[in-house]
């Protein structure tokens, strides 16, 4: 039954404390608490929570409630955002005391009118502006550079700019040096903990990103372009970040310049680093960890790009990746197509089942030549080396045959002096287990096979298998018949078996 407009007035109206009710009786921190745990429970949260402000419906119930929510806004990331889609009352929510969110990501628009109006209404409380997400064309940008000039941004905590166009067509996109910054050029204010700045070059963001010294999270998407120490220029900003947590950086795949030689000196420790993710060349990589240190580092991805036949060894990765003071159990290597990935995964992971949170992985737009793909494999297990040492399961995992055959298996193998399960999976199993023996052909050969081995799994029995196929892979079998032999002669046995 629809509700009278009495009733529904009623439901928004300010109630007293009921005695009666246990709710009522709940210390307001325990409510947060309560609040908090409602907040965080809730699916796509930015549509609802924060586009769709499903928070409102809480603030209804009564002044008490309203009271421990407004309190408390910058936890509950409560907000009244202001974009290029115009909202209703926009003077009336502008009044009110709730924290300013302002996002415009509409390039196919003109910041004119009354959009351009909504945004200097905003700047002109920038004492409650807590968010800015501006995303579009040159001349928007010019426009909102213009529009804060001159604006204090105090309790500004995450600002992500998107340039999207400028660099694809050649521009440099400009950031004036008083941005956020006044005339004096002093720090950015240490309530900014969230960066985002994306297609932009280096040298146009240096001055901001020097400034940032309370930063927690970093996303660059930046164009290097021809300048040969842009590792360094961004290192020297890396210096003043000291709290930095999670840093997430993409860079050009190709560049027009080598990256000057870097020593490991000066070395910019990052003690709070837990996430780091980076795309783009392995050139660049390489020449920006030899002044990098994150040993609590958890999470790291790393997507590569670039030739590496046709450079010098990858140098500082290593150290870099050594450096990291978790331990790993597992390994696991993915053949797919024209790529692979090289995951490792801590004994709990690997328990749980859990998905692995350091990933080095060829990038899938990087499709080089068959040659170039081993060649960065090798090289990417080199640097991993001394992590793979001490794993004590292998699994491969191979979805293709158009490449993996020319994989040095022994060489790569030889590496896992600790492992003591072999796993063997994916549509092309049989001709690993086939390349990988192909190595160990002698019998003086199968003793320093994986020394620490003790058994190898094949992937388990279809249920759909005709008899054909259950005879073939009943003869993988004997593939390691000879190896098995030798190994329980030498009184190391090697247990061979199907999954179950």
């Amino acid at each position: 039954m629809k509700p009278t407009e009495e009733q529904h007035q009623g439901t928004f109206q300010d109630t007293e404390r009921s005695p009666n009710l246990t709710i009522n009786h709940i210390p307001d921190e325990l409510l947060l608490e309560i609040f908090d745990f409602y907040r965080r429970g809730i699916n796509s949260y930015d549509d609802l929570w924060k586009k769709k402000k499903v928070w409102v419906n809480l603030s209804h119930v009564c002044r008490r409630w309203r009271a421990v929510m407004f309190a408390s806004s910058s936890r509950l990331e409560l907000g009244i955002t202001v974009g290029s889609k115009k909202p209703g009352h926009i003077k009336a929510i502008l009044s009110g005391p709730l924290p300013i969110l302002i996002d415009y990501k509409c390039r196919n628009e003109n910041l004119t009118g009354s959009a351009l109006w909504r945004l200097r209404a905003a700047l002109g409380h920038s004492d409650r502006v807590r968010e800015i997400s501006f995303e579009g064309s040159d001349a928007w940008f010019g426009q909102f550079f213009t529009a804060t000039t001159n604006c204090s941004f105090p309790v500004l905590e995450s600002l992500s700019l998107c340039f999207g166009r400028g660099l694809r067509h050649g521009d440099d996109p400009k950031l004036p040096d008083t941005f956020l910054r006044g005339p004096d050029l002093s720090d950015l204010h240490p309530s900014l903990r969230r960066l985002s700045l994306k297609y932009v070059s280096l040298t146009s963001i240096s001055g901001l990103l020097s400034s940032a010294k309370a930063l927690t999270d970093l996303f660059l998407v930046i164009e290097l372009g021809s300048n040969p120490s842009a590792q360094t220029s961004l290192l020297d900003c890396f210096q003043g970040i000291p709290c930095l947590r999670r840093l997430d950086l993409s860079t050009s795949i190709f560049i027009k310049a080598l990256p000057k030689p870097s020593t490991p000196k000066d070395i910019v420790p990052f003690s709070k680093l837990t996430f780091f993710r980076y795309v783009g060349n392995i050139i660049f990589l390489d020449a920006l960890v030899a002044r990098l240190s994150a040993p609590p580092l958890l999470d790291v991805d790393i997507a590569f790009s670039g030739a590496t036949s046709t450079i010098s060894p990858i140098v500082h990765l290593p150290r870099f990746i050594n450096d990291i003071e978790e331990r790993y159990h597992a390994v696991h290597l993915v053949l797919q197509g024209r790529v692979f990935s090289l995951s490792l995964l801590t004994h709990s992971e690997y328990i749980n089942h859990c998905k692995p949170r350091f990933k080095l992985c060829r990038s899938p737009g990087d499709l080089g030549y068959h040659i170039d793909m081993i060649d960065s494999l090798m090289r990417v297990s080199d640097a991993l080396s001394t992590k793979l040492s001490t794993v004590e399961e292998l699994r491969v995992t191979s979805f293709t045959d158009i490449w993996v055959g020319n994989i040095p298996w022994r060489r790569f193998l030889r590496q896992f002096s600790c492992v003591k399960a072999l796993r063997i999976g994916g549509v092309k199993n049989s001709e690993i287990a086939r390349l990988i023996l192909r190595n160990y052909t002698e019998p003086d050969d199968h003793l320093p096979f994986l020394p620490a081995l003790e058994e190898i799994e094949l992937p388990k029995f279809e249920a759909r298998e005709t008899r054909s196929q259950f005879s073939k892979r009943t003869a993988e079998l004997a593939l390691f018949q000879p190896f098995v032999s030798a190994r329980q002669q030498a009184g190391r046995p090697v247990k061979v078996f199907f999954g179950q």
